[in-house]
């Protein structure tokens, strides 16, 4: 395409088109534009492609030919400078609106713009994360990031600073900065520190209190056992009381002396659990009287002796209480 374009550009020069003789140059600055493109196809033939761009432009000084514009944009395309050969080709359409290659010019044109730029991006301090129109890249700064063209939204994150926002115009094929300062967050308040609330009172002290109240309650273990034994052994005295007397009548009726000595034996026993239930319920009864004095009428002991005493004439029983 190249060679096409130069041959054209040769046939304009020679056969001097209406265009150029409109201005009518003279001979001088004719000979001078073919000097400059004839070194611009050179330059370009050998990879010298600044050389070649400072020609075609300076040819394209001499005679504002739009056809030389195609050399300056091919040679700046091979340098990298995607910018400056769309803006040349922009240029070339609007100086030749009736061009016959204009279709494949704007191919180009569509190509080059789609070319990913460079976007450099800082911040201070460094080490932020980069989003880039809401997507997280994984970078962090400094960095230089391919991007493709156009506008695009950078937001910088880093611990303990807020979240920084600015946006870059990336050009097809070329380099944009972006930077931006980020602020502290300010220190966040210490927790307030809460003393433990002591309790009202002791635990141990209400502990001891509780159980003297429960000890309180009532006429006590005590009373409650003694009180049994005196109801168990007036029941069993009852009984063998009864067991006795019927021992007795059937003596009377059939005189044995299994019979008398059972109903001696009998009769000793009822005698016996009669004294046992006689001393407990004492006992029951001087314990509840006592339970609800002081405790310096409590350090005194209170103790009940139950002693049963039998002998050839009969049996008993002896008690004795101390308090």
């Amino acid at each position: 395409m190249l060679r096409s374009i130069f041959v054209a550009l040769a046939l304009v020069l020679t056969l001097a088109p209406a265009t150029l003789q409109a201005q009518q140059p003279n001979a001088q600055t004719r000979n001078a534009a073919r000097d400059a493109y004839g070194r611009g196809q050179t330059a370009f033939r050998e990879g010298r492609f600044e050389e070649a761009e400072a020609a075609f432009t300076e040819a394209f000084t001499h005679i504002p030919n739009p056809v030389v514009l195609l050399g300056v944009a091919e040679s700046r395309e091979r340098l990298g400078n995607v910018p400056g050969a769309i803006q040349t080709l922009e240029q070339y359409l609007v100086l030749r609106p009736d061009a016959p290659d204009a279709a494949e010019i704007q191919a180009r044109l569509t190509a080059l713009r789609a070319t990913p730029g460079t976007l450099a991006v800082q911040s201070t301090p460094e080490g932020a994360a980069i989003s880039v129109d809401g997507n997280p890249t994984g970078a962090v700064t400094p960095v230089e990031m391919p991007l493709p063209a156009g506008e695009h939204e950078i937001a910088l994150e880093l611990e303990g600073h807020e979240v920084a926002t600015t946006s870059a115009n990336v050009p097809p094929g070329g380099r944009a900065e972006a930077s931006a300062n980020l602020t502290a967050l300010p220190e966040p308040e210490p927790e307030p520190v809460v003393e433990p609330t002591p309790p009202a009172t002791d635990p141990i002290e209400e502990e001891d209190a509780s159980e003297t109240a429960a000890a309180d309650d009532g006429p006590g273990v005590a009373v409650w056992v003694t009180s049994g034994v005196a109801a168990a052994a007036l029941v069993g005295g009852t009984v063998l009381g009864f067991m006795a007397l019927s021992r007795e009548a059937e003596f009377d009726d059939d005189p044995t002396e299994a019979r008398a000595d059972d109903g001696e034996r009998f009769a000793l026993f009822a005698d016996v659990l009669f004294g046992v239930a006689g001393a407990a319920a004492i006992t029951a009864i001087v314990l509840f009287l006592t339970n609800e004095a002081d405790e310096d009428d409590d350090a005194s002991a209170t103790a009940l002796t139950v002693s049963p005493s039998m002998g050839r004439r009969g049996g008993g029983v002896s008690a004795q209480l101390r308090f």
